[in-house]
């Protein structure tokens, strides 16, 4: 079915990045000489001024990348969708997809800082945050329109730590998964996804649809919601950038 061939294609894309992460582990640990992560993060200069800094940056975001869906191993996610709703919810707002990102922030004070780190997070960040937002707006389907949009989220999400933010994780899980249920609610209730086919539903779900129209404006950035504080963060911390 559907479903399995989506379980299997995360499976593999994510196991395979999870053995390019080992690979770059096991070098932190030949660079450090330790593999106790306290002591990790507190030799960020030794790791920077080693020759295998770059093998082992790029073995570190590919782990990343694949966990988080990051182009070009981003097709993974739209197909993990077919499962139950819960699932989807789940897997699109807070877990698998937020491993990589949670990666890049606990090894942030010893990865970043770098002019490697900054070119190629922050273009790979953008690339990802552009093709999910662009496929998104040909979409029919209400779960598969969410997962491109979750895929230009961690693209966003991605940039952010290419240019230093880390609050927008929080609200990604929070809207994320309120629209994903309230897909789901929807789907159950009319029997389709299809968006050509639903019309007037605020009177018949007005709850439902409340909930959804709070989650979509966090996620559009509307102020006075906790989407906008961390979109407005990121353009107060671009404008602060001299790194090129």
């Amino acid at each position: 079915t559907e479903a399995r061939k989506g379980a299997r294609m995360a499976l593999t894309v994510t196991g395979t990045g999870g053995l390019a992460l080992l690979g770059a582990l096991l070098l932190i640990g030949h660079i450090t000489g330790t593999y106790e992560l306290n002591e990790v993060l507190d030799k960020a200069n030794l790791i920077h001024a080693s020759d295998l800094y770059t093998p082992t940056l790029i073995l570190f975001l590919l782990g990343a990348f694949t966990k988080s869906a990051q182009f070009p191993f981003h097709f993974w996610l739209r197909h993990a969708m077919s499962g139950p709703t819960p699932v989807s919810a789940y897997l699109h707002s807070a877990t698998m997809v937020k491993a990589g990102v949670f990666l890049m922030a606990r090894f942030y004070p010893v990865m970043a800082g770098t002019e490697q780190w900054f070119i190629i997070v922050s273009l790979t960040g953008m690339i990802t945050m552009l093709i999910g937002a662009y496929v998104a707006l040909f979409k029919h389907d209400l779960k598969g329109l969410l997962a491109y949009s979750t895929i230009s989220h961690l693209g966003l999400i991605t940039l952010l730590f290419g240019l230093g933010g880390v609050f927008h994780i929080i609200n990604h899980a929070v809207f994320k998964a309120s629209l994903f249920m309230a897909a789901g609610i929807i789907d159950h209730e009319s029997g389709t996804r299809d968006m050509r086919k639903l019309n007037g539903l605020w009177k018949y779900m007005p709850y439902t649809a409340t909930l959804a129209m709070v989650a979509a404006l966090s996620m559009a950035g509307v102020p006075l919601l906790n989407g906008f504080l961390s979109k407005e963060m990121l353009f107060a911390e671009t404008l602060s950038q001299d790194t090129l």
